[in-house]
């Protein structure tokens, strides 16, 4: 199968986790982000595992030079998780959706510099309407809060830590890659704030694992569907961005699911231009 049908996979995968983890992070046991994450990892890497049993092969060891590169993934991933989560603790998921598509300049550029991938006036209009509707989902009148900015700096980090994982992917087995990215991340969590998350965990309810367990399911998916579209040759910049075109499913479960309806106007005119960004990224991609 082509890059694009995996990536459009990852599309529905990726509505699915974002809506699991909007949902996990606004339990009536309030948990972190941190410890919420670590979970999610641990699972996530357990469910990488099982794919690459059945669906690819098993090699459990990675040349030593890739080791520093594993940790330094796994901090972006923390720092970046621990970020966009902590903003699902406001209303609005769809906003923090938004914000955090500066992941798509970021590893656009990333692309463009370390993988030799194209360059052209479209992808770089692309990357100034999606720029675009992030200063304007910003501007008065539209109801953010503190939560929401911690989307930006948590698309920040992913825009790295998606373009390391292609240079993991194109090189090994990505079903078992899921499994060694989900994990690493999980396991520095637990170095990183090992008190932290053990104090929370004793708090949690089954509600809440069973919200971590959805968010990991499809979280596992989506890591799957990418990491596939970069092994069959899609750059790193066109499969985030289509990713991010989950935005208008998010808005959509927002309104069935959680009744929100806040911004509504504001932010389908915001998620058609970045959509509109990810077209054109789509198709100049190569």
């Amino acid at each position: 199968m082509p890059w694009y049908f995996w990536a459009l996979l990852s599309v529905f995968a990726l509505a699915g986790a974002e809506l699991s983890q909007k949902i996990s992070m606004t339990q009536k046991v309030n948990i972190s982000a941190i410890t919420n994450n670590f979970f999610v990892w641990i699972a996530q890497g357990l469910g990488g595992l099982t794919l690459a049993f059945f669906f690819g092969e098993i090699v459990l060891m990675i040349g030593a030079e890739n080791w520093l590169k594993l940790g330094v993934l796994a901090f972006a991933y923390f720092l970046g998780g621990t970020f966009f989560y902590t903003s699902y603790k406001s209303n609005s998921p769809s906003i923090s959706i938004i914000l955090g598509s500066v992941s798509i300049i970021i590893s656009t550029l990333l692309g463009i510099i370390f993988f030799d991938e194209s360059t052209s006036i479209a992808k770089f209009a692309a990357i100034l309407l999606i720029l675009t509707s992030i200063v304007w989902i910003n501007y008065k009148k539209t109801k953010i809060d503190k939560y929401n900015l911690f989307a930006f700096l948590g698309g920040i980090c992913f825009g790295f830590a998606y373009t390391l994982d292609k240079s993991f992917a194109i090189d090994m087995n990505p079903l078992l890659y899921v499994a060694y990215m989900s994990t690493s991340v999980g396991v520095l969590s637990l170095i990183l704030k090992p008190n932290h998350i053990y104090k929370d965990a004793r708090r949690m309810s089954v509600s809440n694992f069973y919200s971590i367990i959805f968010a990991a399911f499809f979280g596992t998916l989506f890591n799957a569907f990418t990491f596939l579209a970069y092994s069959r040759g899609g750059s790193v910049g066109a499969v985030d961005a289509m990713n991010n075109s989950s935005i208008f499913l998010i808005i959509l479960l927002e309104i069935i699911i959680l009744k929100d309806r806040s911004n509504l106007k504001k932010k389908v005119i915001a998620s058609a231009v970045v959509v509109l960004g990810v077209v054109l990224l789509a198709l100049y991609s190569h």
